[in-house]
């Protein structure tokens, strides 16, 4: 040390006590966790917090999804059992292609009645009444009108098509 640092160290007020084998480590841990914490703090409740709203977002649509697709599949059914009790010799074999089990209609009565409470599960207010409407009173006018509440139902479209649109086809009585 140098004559002036000398002097100079006699007049300064003394220095602190030097540090201890370890109290640094010491000091530096817990400075890395200071700013550890500081920045987990800054991002991380905003990031967990974005993650779990993001994770449950992407679980809602997913199931959203999956029972969009089912009921699709579902309104399809019965769309196609609806057919099938209003012109029975039309649309038996094409149901029995698919489900061998209904082989008269007493059995497409039933299993259009095993859809309505099965659709207490998954179907609208306005899908059920007019099924229950169609099951009680098979006809073309209630037929379109479970049709169009299907469609209602499943992509929230309204539609001017009345029930007249069956007259067009050649094989529905009027």
């Amino acid at each position: 040390m140098g004559k002036c640092a000398a002097i100079f160290a006699r007049w300064w007020p003394p220095a602190a006590q030097p540090l201890v084998v370890g109290q640094r480590e010491e000091i530096e841990l817990l400075d890395a966790l200071a700013t550890t914490a500081s920045i987990l703090t800054a991002l991380g409740v905003g990031g967990v917090l974005g993650a779990y709203f993001q994770t449950r977002f992407q679980q809602r649509t997913q199931i959203g999804q999956l029972a969009h697709n089912l009921k699709q599949k579902r309104y399809l059914c019965i769309l196609m059992l609806m057919l099938t009790k209003l012109n029975p010799q039309v649309g038996s074999p094409k149901v029995r292609e698919i489900r061998p089990d209904l082989k008269n209609p007493e059995d497409v009565n039933n299993e259009l009645e095993t859809e309505l409470l099965n659709g207490f599960v998954f179907a609208s207010d306005a899908v059920l009444k007019s099924l229950a409407t169609f099951i009680r009173e098979p006809s073309h006018r209630s037929f379109v009108r479970a049709a169009m509440a299907m469609r209602k139902d499943l992509w929230g479209r309204r539609t001017a098509v009345s029930e007249d649109i069956l007259d067009v086809v050649s094989s529905s009585p009027k």
